[in-house]
């Protein structure tokens, strides 16, 4: 699935194609069903095929974790966790958190944190390579639970260079971001498609000059004047020179998305990946509010609909 050919695959397996088409065979009578679908291509899984990828993956990673807690003979948890946090967002705030208590608590259990779209993110769970994610999205995917956190809002940023005498001292409209020359994500960002439907229902596109996933760059790039970009209050406020920008809230219509705590909803989390998702979920309620984290549950922050980091609206 990986390497999207049986040729390839053997090579790697060090097995005959033969011997590895045979194996394929015995799989698909003994699940009673097509694993795989061939063509000139290349190889691609049929549902069912991605469906027993996941829990290959799943049982793959369980196995490595086990072997290297035996080997090392130590009673802590060790192995393996990968977290995904949606960059640009306010899950960014929980890297640093996250981080320092897993060393506190576990050293034995080395993470891995991802930085990357939704969907790109999403893909990984899928595919069994990522533990969980913390992300904007709520609509229900195969295969994913989606634990709603809150909402948050996104702001106009702009430096004050750019911002004309003549617009709002408070919130802006759609109409008035697609006015500026744009630094938005890449087309797959939950945010940057937040961005062009506002602007869409106004009948609008946006100007995007740039398209800057990385916040470092984009806060170079907005301090020198490039243009302006769209962001949480939470990431607004840790820009440079705040006194030398306007953010302003977007509304007219309001410009947000929910951000989602994300799991896979079959396969079962290792005991370190568990042990992480415990310690992400404290994080979580402390830093956003309590919600209910039980599985399949429509999980709802009890601190109201806008994210307490959001602050008030007439920043300036």
């Amino acid at each position: 699935m990986d390497l999207g050919s049986m040729t390839s695959a053997a090579k790697v397996l060090n097995v005959a194609q033969p011997a590895l088409s045979q194996h394929i065979a015995s799989l698909e009578a003994d699940f009673k069903c097509k694993l795989l679908d061939r063509s000139a291509r290349g190889v691609k899984p049929t549902e069912a095929g991605r469906i027993l990828y996941r829990y290959a993956k799943s049982i793959q990673r369980q196995i490595e974790e086990a072997r290297r807690t035996i080997l090392d003979n130590k009673p802590e948890l060790t192995g393996n966790v990968t977290i995904g946090l949606a960059p640009l967002s306010s899950a960014a705030l929980l890297a640093t958190p996250l981080l320092t208590q897993i060393r506190e608590r576990y050293p034995g259990i080395v993470p891995h944190i991802y930085d990357s779209s939704g969907v790109m993110l999403s893909e990984m769970m899928l595919k069994g390579s990522m533990d969980m994610a913390v992300l904007y999205g709520e609509r229900p995917v195969t295969g994913l639970d989606y634990k709603p956190l809150m909402r948050e809002y996104f702001y106009l940023v702009a430096p004050r260079s750019m911002y004309p005498e003549q617009m709002p001292l408070e919130d802006v409209s759609a109409a008035e971001v697609a006015q500026f020359d744009l630094l938005l994500p890449y087309r797959e960002s939950f945010l940057r498609q937040t961005v062009e439907r506002v602007c869409a229902e106004v009948g609008l596109r946006p100007r995007i000059v740039a398209e800057i996933h990385s916040q470092s760059t984009l806060s170079s790039a907005i301090a020198a004047g490039v243009g302006a970009a769209v962001l949480p209050m939470s990431i607004a406020k840790e820009l440079p020179n705040l006194d030398e920008l306007c953010i302003r809230r977007i509304n007219a219509p309001s410009a947000s998305q929910q951000m989602s705590l994300c799991i896979s909803d079959s396969a079962p989390l290792s005991d370190a990946a568990f042990s992480v998702y415990k310690i992400l979920l404290e994080i979580i309620v402390k830093t956003w509010g309590p919600f209910d984290a039980n599985p399949g549950s429509a999980a709802i922050a009890t601190g109201g609909p806008t994210s307490p980091l959001d602050g008030p609206k007439d920043e300036p």
